[in-house]
C-alpha cells in the first residue's frame, strides 16, 4: 500500500544545516558550561542522550539551549540548502497525490522562509515546530488526529534516532535517511522500517514500488 501521508523532519533531513548546527552548538558552550563539540564524526555516531551525557549537558539546561540556538539558527536559516535531489522527490510526491508535512525540533517560521527561499514551501500542507529534543511521537500523534490518517498509510521521515523512536510511538513507518546527522551504522541499529541513501530511493518507496534492497529493511 503507497504512503499517502509523509512527514518529514528538517534539519538533517530536508536541508544540509550540520555545520551551522556544529557552529551555534559552539559558540554557547563556555556561556551554559557544556563540552563544545570538537570532533563532529564522533558525535554523528552517539544518540542525543549519549551526546548529552558526553558534553555535559543536563536536562535543566536544554530549554534554555533549544531557544538560543533556535533565536541563532533564525540568522542564517535563508542561507541553508536543500539536499540534491529533494525538489524532485518533493515534485514527484505532490504528482502523485501525496500529501505532505513537516515535523522539527526547529521553529515553524524558521523552516517556512528556509522552504520559501529554496521554492519548496508550496510543496508541504503543514509546518509544526515542536520546541522539544524528545517527545516528538507525541505530536506525531496529535498530527495523524489532525490530518484523521491512517497510521498504515503514513510515513516519517528523518535522520536520527529520536525520529525513529516518534515513528514507532506513534505507530506509523520510518524512514531514516543516512544522508543527515546521525550514521548509517547508528540508524540500522534503532531498526527503522526503511533504511534510505538518496531521494530516488525514498521515492520509489512512498510511490509503493519496491525498494532497493539495500535501502529497505
Amino acid at each position: 500500500m503507497p504512503f499517502r501521508l509523509v512527514v518529514w523532519d528538517f534539519d538533517g533531513t530536508l536541508v544540509d544545516s550540520l555545520a551551522a548546527s556544529l557552529e551555534i552548538f559552539n559558540r554557547h558552550a563556555e556561556e551554559l558550561r557544556y563540552r563544545p563539540i570538537d570532533d563532529p564524526d564522533a558525535v554523528r555516531s552517539m544518540s542525543t542522550r549519549e551526546f548529552m551525557r558526553h558534553h555535559g549537558i543536563s536536562v535543566w539546561r536544554l530549554p534554555r539551549l533549544v531557544r538560543l540556538f533556535h533565536a541563532a539558527a533564525a540568522e542564517g536559516i535563508e542561507q541553508l540548502k536543500l539536499y540534491p535531489g529533494l525538489i524532485e522527490t518533493l515534485a514527484a510526491f505532490r504528482d502523485g497525490g501525496v500529501r505532505l508535512g513537516i515535523l522539527s525540533s526547529n521553529r515553524d517560521d524558521n523552516i517556512r522562509r528556509c522552504l520559501r527561499v529554496n521554492g519548496a514551501e508550496e510543496f508541504f500542507a503543514f509546518v509544526v515546530g515542536y520546541p522539544r529534543l524528545f517527545g516528538k511521537g507525541k505530536a506525531l500523534r496529535r498530527i495523524l488526529r489532525a490530518e484523521r490518517a491512517d497510521s498504515s498509510e503514513v510515513l516519517y521521515v528523518g535522520d536520527e534516532v529520536r525520529d525513529i523512536d516518534a515513528a514507532r510511538k506513534a505507530r506509523v513507518a520510518s524512514a531514516a535517511v543516512t544522508w543527515g546527522f546521525h550514521t548509517e551504522h547508528l540508524l540500522r541499529a534503532s531498526h527503522p522500517d526503511h533504511v534510505i541513501d538518496n531521494p530516488a530511493a525514498l521515492c520509489e518507496l512512498v510511490q509503493g514500488r519496491t525498494a532497493r534492497p539495500d535501502s529497505a529493511r
